[in-house]
């Protein structure tokens, strides 16, 4: 009886000092957690010939009269990426509703910087007009902005202003400025 008493003194002062801490749970370490990657959004690419149409508001004011209407028309032309800037020509012919003037048409240089899927540029080039019995060239300027919606199509805004002298030799001036909004497909 005495081993027995022995016995249990000893298992139950064991039991005591390894439950003298307390239980504790295990540490399990957690794996890793990876970052997401970050969204890499492509830059546009706008290398490529494009032809689309434009509808567009007009402020004739000069010589020959104060004149304002609508115009709608085409556009065609090329641009070349050159990574941060874009270069390029354009032409473009419109039907005007206005009382003197019947139709106009521009052949301009386009340069400018992209921004992602966006291009802000300007131009400098001509502006032919066709006015009842008589038809010239002006010098003409613009500024635009464009996005490119997808791989094809870019739709944008752009202010254009010509100012014509001695318009066909009538010794008559005017000053045209456009406001348009275009679509365009890219090839």
């Amino acid at each position: 009886m005495k081993t027995l008493v022995l016995v249990s003194t000893a298992l139950i002062a064991g039991a005591g000092a390894a439950m003298a801490g307390g239980y504790s749970q295990p540490v399990v370490e957690a794996a890793p957690v990876a970052a997401p990657a970050p969204v890499v959004v492509p830059a546009a690419n706008w290398t490529g010939f494009y032809a689309g149409a434009q509808v567009g508001y007009n402020n004739m004011e000069g010589d020959f009269s104060d004149d304002r209407g609508g115009s709608l028309g085409v556009q065609a032309g090329y641009k070349y990426d050159l990574g941060k800037y874009v270069v390029g020509g354009e032409v473009d012919y419109s039907a005007l509703d206005a009382n003197t003037y019947d139709n106009m048409g521009h052949i301009k240089a386009l340069a400018g910087v992209k921004n992602g899927q966006w291009l802000y540029y300007g131009t400098l080039g001509g502006a032919y007009y066709d006015a009842d019995d008589n038809s010239d060239w002006a010098p003409s300027i613009s500024a635009g902005v464009d996005y490119m919606y997808n791989d094809n199509w870019v739709v944008g805004g752009e202010v254009s202003y010509a100012d014509t002298d001695d318009f066909d030799g009538t010794d008559q001036d005017f000053n045209n400025t456009t406001v348009a909004l275009k679509a365009s497909y890219k090839f």
